[in-house]
């Protein structure tokens, strides 16, 4: 094998080891991942992405390592998300901020595939809100912790040797110290493993509920300084945002192939339908969404690679435009390719079902754009700023400077102000799409065509945005709620009653 570009050398393994030995739909059958999977992929390096050498990591360059996760995500989400976790919410909060002894006996040990990590932030009633959880840890009087709480959502909870716990601290006396992480081994006592989740999809790698139950660890199992949490967990979360956002984008480069494949093998009443023009035009504007989510996530690399710093905006825009692109593009794919689209037994129909979470994973969507338009229009020479570092043309700097308008007119109603949030955030996230691509444009026919499209997204934001503000129109939320409680009049009370599941407790009478 290619010891000198690892990368070369993971992508070739892949692709080798999807003909010869995975069978993606029984794993979804059996809700599992192949037993010897985990370690064939330790073997190649996948679970040490970005470890450092002296640890016995890979440390990839971030090209690089979004070259692995679109090969992973082109192959199954499943796989993808397994190294995601690892490689992103697992391993960085280590690597930055453990101590140099724990690095020293967990780092070669998750790198070669003895152990897996995750990182547990997510809880029952937060979702992306880290401020908001309830999961609290007291320092003690020998300097070392208790941890009582809940987590949800966990992937590779049940299933992790070390999980990094974030939870609000707390002094010997009760004083509040701030969101502080722990590396927790999952075999300490009062380490509770939940449920498994039944999820739409992304069968073979579960979700788990986690709960610490007066759960202790030494002063050494600190990640960082005391108070340091929210941001370790911010790091986490950035790195993770791209690497979806590249998985995402292998799922829609298969997706195109195959329903290319499909189109151009397929006859319909016009002929040829690869020649038919309505079918043309889906399939390029899919394939401009998946060339442009391709040049944002390669500008972001190119920027990391280089030790440039990368404001916030860019990796919001990955997993906003990213996922929401790449996988608009997997179901442009399964409409062209009609009723063997929809077969549950094709590879597109399942990219469709595993890859639906990752507009959620990591963030939602509609909360991270309000998110990214709330810090914009605090901050207006913040977007400025991203505008200047690209230089773009004429055309894109002057629809840029119609956002910067908007930005700085926001309405007064707390209402409205969500809905210009959200707004503000879709068009930034355009705006960087369309700078981004127009700098590619001379590279081929394909990429012109993707600089048109990118723009054209850009100017249509703009000119419904006045439309979208206008929410005089919207029913409130108790208006909304009395036309929705209307709805039993149509179709009734229909609650499923829930059956008696299969008995997976011990028989008593066979408990010592």
């Amino acid at each position: 094998m290619d010891t000198e570009d690892p990368a070369k050398r993971m992508l070739g393994f892949l692709r080798e080891y999807a003909r010869k030995f995975l069978n993606s739909r029984l794993m979804d059958e059996r809700r599992s991942l192949p037993p010897a999977l985990v370690s064939d992929f330790a073997e190649v390096g996948l679970l040490g992405l970005q470890i450092p050498r002296s640890y016995q990591g890979q440390e990839l360059s971030h090209s690089d390592m979004n070259r692995v996760f679109t090969q992973l995500g082109a192959i199954d989400a499943n796989l993808a998300v397994l190294c995601v976790v690892q490689n992103t919410l697992g391993t960085p909060p280590i690597v930055l901020a453990a101590n140099e002894a724990v690095k020293q006996d967990v780092l070669p040990r998750l790198a070669t595939g003895r152990a897996l990590t995750t990182s547990a932030i997510s809880e029952p009633g937060i979702g992306s809100h880290v401020r908001g959880m309830d999961t609290s840890a007291r320092r003690n009087p020998d300097g070392g912790y208790t941890i009582n709480g809940a987590k949800k959502w966990i992937s590779l909870g049940g299933d992790a040797r070390y999980v990094n716990v974030f939870a609000k601290l707390h002094d010997e006396h009760g004083q509040p110290l701030g969101i502080t992480g722990f590396l927790v081994d999952s075999r300490t006592p009062g380490f509770q493993v939940g449920p498994e989740m039944l999820t739409l999809g992304l069968r073979a790698l579960p979700q788990y509920d986690l709960a610490f139950a007066d759960l202790r660890v030494p002063a050494s199992a600190r990640l960082g300084d005391e108070g340091s949490g929210a941001a370790i967990a911010k790091t986490a979360f950035m790195a993770g945002r791209v690497v979806l956002a590249a998985s995402t984008l292998g799922a829609a480069m298969r997706s195109l192939e195959l329903a290319q494949r499909f189109a151009t093998g397929r006859t319909i009443a016009t002929g040829s339908m690869a020649e038919n023009g309505r079918i043309r035009q889906i399939l390029a504007e899919a394939g401009a969404a998946v060339q442009a989510v391709e040049e944002l996530l390669a500008r972001i690399a190119a920027w990391r690679d280089a030790g440039e710093d990368v404001p916030d905006a860019w990796y919001f825009c990955a997993k906003i435009l990213g996922c929401e692109l790449a996988w608009s593009a997997v179901d442009s794919a399964l409409q062209v390719m009609a009723a063997r689209g929809f077969l549950d037994t094709n590879t597109v129909g399942q990219h469709f079902r595993d890859f639906r979470l990752f507009r959620i994973f990591e963030g939602s969507t509609e909360a991270i754009t309000v998110y990214l338009g709330t810090v914009m229009r605090r901050n207006p020479a913040g977007f400025l700023a991203l505008v200047d570092r690209l230089r773009p043309g004429a055309e894109v700097r002057e629809l840029a400077g119609q956002v910067a308008q908007l930005i700085a007119d926001p309405p007064g109603d707390a209402a409205a102000r969500h809905v210009h949030a959200s707004v503000v955030g879709d068009l930034v996230c355009w705006t960087m799409m369309a700078m981004v691509t127009s700098g590619a444009a001379g590279r081929s026919p394909m990429h012109a065509y993707t600089a048109l499209w990118a723009e054209r997204q850009l100017r249509d934001r703009l000119r419904s945005a006045p439309y979208d503000l206008d929410e005089r129109s919207l029913p409130t939320a108790a208006e909304f709620a009395d036309h929705v409680g209307g709805f039993g009049e149509a179709i009734g009370d229909i609650d499923q009653k829930r059956w008696p599941a299969e008995e997976w407790r011990a028989d008593p009478l066979l408990i010592g």
